[in-house]
């Protein structure tokens, strides 16, 4: 989500720009293709690894992604009871009712002395977490159990939503993490995908990990960080000065002769298989 925002406002500063632009280009062109390609190759490798699903938490080849929690908790699904949940996941008491009674002679007891007496958090805490596992298992409170589970179509809608954005991991592991042929290519290109699509795209991964945070993990959704200094600190300087241009082009023909040294002669080569 940092990342969105630093690119958005890097577009801001071009759109800017452009509507000042005279009878040259105000900002360079190579510098700015750098930051957007490293933009969205963060960005889709970063979905990417939140979706994968190829393997469990555990293990030599486990993996943290919105995916294997979610099949680790289908796994365990039998096992993660009401009682169980919150119990355990919610750390709370399961008995929502005993501790309205017992908060309730205290608030009698506290009325009848003249004092004051602090609300008893545990009752919401409680509420909550039979209110969520409603959700999680399609029992309404009416018909709440201690041995109801998890409803197998949460599982499959939460992967619905998650499926939307297939598209983007395929593109990844065809068109930048391997190096796919045409054939594999094929099918497998994200047309027209700007920031306006980044935006979707971020924002229904970030829904479903709040979701899940949120249900079984105890953590809310987060929003943008909060920087420590000011974000902007440095935009309103030029990048160099016109004295600095010399030393950048000398620097840049350095480069080019450097890199013009790396050809290795087919003689030489053959002389290496060779030995």
């Amino acid at each position: 989500m940092w990342h969105y925002a630093s690119f958005r406002t890097a577009i801001r500063i071009v759109a800017l720009a452009n509507a000042r632009r005279e009878s040259a280009p105000p900002l360079n062109q190579m510098m700015f293709d750098l930051m957007a390609e490293g933009y969205w190759s963060s960005l889709f490798f970063g979905i990417r690894r939140l979706l994968d699903g190829s393997s469990a938490i555990k293990g030599d080849r486990g993996v943290y992604s919105l995916r294997s929690v979610l099949k680790d908790i289908e796994e365990c699904r039998n096992k993660i009871t009401r009682r169980v949940y919150v119990e355990w996941v919610c750390e709370a008491q399961y008995d929502v009712e005993d501790l309205r009674a017992r908060h309730w002679e205290k608030l009698r007891v506290a009325a009848r002395d003249r004092k004051a007496v602090w609300g008893d958090r545990r009752i919401a805490l409680s509420e909550y977490a039979h209110r969520y596992f409603d959700l999680l298992s399609g029992v309404p409170q009416s018909k709440r159990s201690a041995d109801d589970v998890i409803d197998a179509a949460f599982f499959s809608n939460v992967e619905r939503r998650l499926a939307a954005l297939s598209s983007i991991a395929d593109y990844v592991g065809s068109h930048i993490a391997h190096a796919g042929n045409r054939e594999s290519r094929r099918g497998k290109t994200l047309d027209y995908f700007d920031i306006r699509q980044a935006r979707i795209a971020v924002r229904k991964v970030k829904r479903v990990a709040d979701f899940i945070g949120l249900v079984f993990a105890n953590a809310g959704g987060a929003g943008l960080a909060t920087f420590i200094g000011d974000q902007f600190e440095g935009l309103d300087k030029p990048l160099v000065t016109e004295e600095d241009m010399s030393d950048l082009e000398d620097q840049w023909r350095m480069m080019n002769r450097d890199i013009e040294s790396w050809s290795i002669p087919i003689e030489r080569l053959l002389r290496k298989f060779e030995r």
